[in-house]
């Protein structure tokens, strides 16, 4: 499996940095991400995507953060 995490810079001054994580290639389907800034779990502002199944039977899936 591979894990990258990127910051995305703000779109605007009103708009928050971005945390962008990218997980591919693992299995089995049942990955969970978590975001924690210490050991506070942060929850709002979460985007994720359903996890995707590659052609290797291999699964992907992205979770953005907004800062």
């Amino acid at each position: 499996s591979s894990v990258s995490i990127s910051l995305l810079p703000p779109s605007s001054q009103l708009c928050p940095g971005r945390l962008l994580c990218c997980v591919l290639h693992f299995s089995p389907a049942q990955e969970q991400l978590r975001w924690f800034q210490g050991r506070q779990e942060l929850t709002g502002h979460l985007v994720a995507t359903n996890v995707i199944s590659n052609r290797d039977w291999t699964q992907q899936f992205l979770v953005l953060l907004e800062t």
